[in-house]
């Protein structure tokens, strides 16, 4: 009888002790739930558009091309050539997509350079561009006019490029977009 006393002993001393370990984490639960508010974690600051500002520039845009009676597409990336958000008008060619937003993926993922810049570095080295074409998160990377990358006090927060007309009316239609937000094309 004594034996089977001792083999129980160990068993019963486990069990105790768990008991006394979800006892004790339970009482400590209840102490911290009972204390002051827990501090809140400060927002993180980010550098990049939010999804209004990119629709702002999108219906800005195109507001703009409607005026000059034209069908265009653009695209709005962060600064990390990720789409925030993309539109084609009525009429648009349908690779104008594509293209803006390869457009916009190439001026972030060169540091936040302009179309002009893009296309004199392709003019000046087309080598340069042939090993990063697929780079681009499932988008082309075109070094072309029609983007401008977005600054806002020194920070690039992304890029919009446009395509659908020719290259001088892609540009003015971004920089009057970016201009309505309070951004600007350089640094």
């Amino acid at each position: 009888m004594k034996l089977n006393i001792l083999r129980r002993l160990p068993r019963a001393a486990a069990i105790a002790s768990l008991c006394s370990l979800c006892l004790a984490s339970a009482c400590s639960v209840a102490a911290t739930d009972s204390a002051s508010t827990p501090e809140v974690a400060a927002p993180v600051q980010t550098y990049s558009l939010s999804l209004a500002q990119a629709m702002t520039l999108i219906e800005t845009a195109s507001a703009s091309a409607r005026v000059h009676h034209l069908a265009m597409s653009f695209a709005v990336v962060d600064p990390g050539g990720h789409l925030i958000a993309a539109a084609r008008m009525d009429g648009a060619p349908f690779v104008s997509l594509d293209f803006a937003r390869g457009k916009a993926f190439a001026s972030v993922a060169l540091g936040g350079v302009s179309g002009a810049t893009l296309e004199q570095r392709f003019k000046d080295d087309p080598s340069e561009y042939s090993n990063v074409s697929s780079a681009g998160y499932y988008a082309p990377f075109l070094p072309g006019r029609g983007v401008q990358p977005i600054f806002s006090h020194g920070h690039l927060l992304g890029a919009l490029g446009a395509s659908g007309a020719p290259s001088d009316i892609d540009e003015q239609m971004v920089k009057e977009a970016i201009e309505s937000i309070d951004a600007s094309t350089t640094r």
